[in-house]
């Protein structure tokens, strides 16, 4: 969760905020979340996608790097050609598979494979009524 609320401050500056009158706030914030809903789907169904197809753990941070570039081509081809918008989505998955992994450190564990061990290890000692 602060992995999240990390990414839509430094990436989508959702922190700043001119003095404006109040109704033209509002019509920010809402195209401002509009814009987070959107990103967000997108990044985590991608995320999920690699993970499951191609078993590569993508980065959050990367992730809505590379789709917060591709945004502006999303938004056009939304209005303009929505048939276009799946051919979009693809590059930005091929750009997340290419530049989006996460980095490990040399030794330690993933998240995954943490999960990955301890659901094996439940699954042995785990015994199930018939």
């Amino acid at each position: 969760m602060e992995i999240i609320f990390k990414i839509w401050k430094s990436i989508f500056t959702i922190s700043n905020v001119k003095p404006v009158k109040i109704e033209r706030f509002k019509c920010q914030l809402y195209g401002k979340l509009i814009l987070l809903v959107l990103s967000s789907a997108i990044m985590f169904k991608i995320r999920n996608e690699l993970l499951h197809k191609e078993q590569l753990e993508a980065s959050e941070i990367k992730s809505a790097e590379i789709i917060k570039q591709y945004i502006e081509k999303i938004y056009l081809n939304l209005i303009k050609i929505p048939s276009k918008v799946d051919s979009v989505l693809i590059e930005i998955s091929n750009c997340i598979k290419k530049n989006g992994r996460k980095s490990h450190r040399k030794g330690q564990k993933t998240f995954f494979e943490i999960l990955g061990v301890l659901h094996n290890y439940q699954e042995k000692t785990c015994r199930f009524a018939s």
